[in-house]
């Protein structure tokens, strides 16, 4: 397939800055986070700033667009001080520049944050904040691990709108071990209760290395089955879809002009940048992940090193590919059209065959230009992605 790749020249309005430092290590966690390194989070916050400064230096910012979206992730970004996530965020707009009305999201963890930090958050230009609930049982709280319970999660938001944020967003996962449809059901309804404006869903998912991954193999942990998990990703889709959110994309819902900007341009496959140990950005359709270690990242960037340890650049198919699955992943679906004007491909000819196929299956519907996930190709999505790569 032939590509015209002058898309990749676009310059990025999106900026993912990772903060890998928590309290304690969550029994289901694999993302790059750590626990007990406080000794160094001034040194990480300086070495971020070098890296965003130094990334500054290498484009021309005088030609780029002002970002639109800057997400702080983790781990927890909130166990840094309100003051050096202000500085970093302040170091952002200074060198990359900010849009006056850039969405800026942070994540936090309800024993992280106190009225306090959450007003000093806002002083400081956050004004999107991500809380991670993950359930509103203490019960299940203390099995996968959270350190706080599940009064301090309301509090936590009752206070984040004290602190006068309007766009809170809440996470939440599913299928833990022991959960019932009917324990689900009772997050779900105290999640709604609190009326955030986005709530994103989570499957718990086994991944190597993590504590319930150890549990699983001495066959001590037990899961609900397929039938309860689905069974709870249908309820959830009802109930909160009910109760006035747009289901935009496979786990996430929002109020009506609450959509997360950040995630979107992950799911329209546009460029961002990406800062912090273990980050990985994706500039001039190149993706480019950073070393996962702290110490190593701050080391790296100290010794002038951008601290990538890989890289890779997208091109022809894969790129256009890449661009489909992300873009199936919003349930308004993508335009043929606009896919094949951002490559200069034809589109709809190239993928004919693999488009006809998901169709007879069930998995797609092709509505004009329009091509979107089914009901039954959102529960298989894997299965409708494996067919554009393969």
């Amino acid at each position: 397939m032939t590509v015209n790749n002058s898309t990749c020249d676009v310059p990025p309005e999106a900026a993912y800055v990772h903060v890998p430092f928590c309290l304690s290590k969550c029994h289901y966690c694999d993302f790059n986070s750590y626990a007990g390194m406080q000794a160094i989070f001034d040194d990480y916050a300086n070495a971020l700033m070098t890296e965003i400064k130094r990334t500054g230096s290498e484009f021309d910012t005088t030609q780029s667009r002002p970002l639109d979206s800057v997400y702080f992730g983790g781990g927890t970004p909130t166990v840094l001080s309100a003051d050096i996530l202000g500085t970093i965020l302040a170091t952002i707009d200074e060198t990359l520049h900010l849009s006056p009305d850039a969405e800026i999201t942070i994540e936090a963890n309800p024993g992280t944050v106190d009225e306090y930090k959450l007003v000093e958050l806002q002083q400081r230009k956050f004004n999107r904040l991500s809380l991670g609930i993950q359930s509103f049982d203490d019960e299940f709280l203390a099995k996968i691990g959270r350190v706080h319970t599940a009064d301090q999660a309301i509090t936590a938001y009752h206070l984040a709108r004290q602190a006068g944020f309007k766009n809170v967003g809440l996470d939440l996962i599913f299928a833990l071990p022991g959960q019932t449809l009917e324990h689900w059901s009772r997050t779900l309804d105290t999640a709604i209760q609190l009326s955030p404006e986005h709530v994103s869903l989570y499957e718990l998912s086994i991944e190597e290395g993590t504590r319930f991954a150890d549990l699983c193999a001495q066959g001590r942990l037990e899961l609900p089955d397929e039938d309860t998990q689905l069974a709870m990703y249908e309820l959830a889709i009802s109930k909160i879809t009910s109760a006035g959110y747009e289901h935009y994309e496979v786990s996430n819902f929002a109020r009506p002009g609450f959509r997360s900007r950040h995630n979107q341009v992950y799911w329209r496959n546009d460029p961002y940048y990406a800062f912090g140990a273990g980050a990985t950005s994706y500039v001039h359709c190149v993706r480019a992940r950073r070393v996962g270690s702290p110490a190593e990242y701050i080391q790296a960037i100290y010794l002038g090193s951008d601290g990538i340890e890989f890289s890779e650049r997208l091109t022809g198919r894969a790129l256009v590919a890449e661009t489909i699955i992300q873009g199936l992943r919003m349930l308004d679906g993508i335009r043929l059209s606009k896919i094949s004007q951002k490559y200069f491909t034809d589109i709809a000819s190239e993928f004919a065959v693999v488009i006809q196929r998901l169709q007879e299956r069930g998995l797609v519907e092709l509505v004009g230009d329009c091509l979107r996930v089914t009901h039954n190709g959102l529960l298989l999505l894997n299965d409708v992605a494996q067919e554009f790569i393969s």
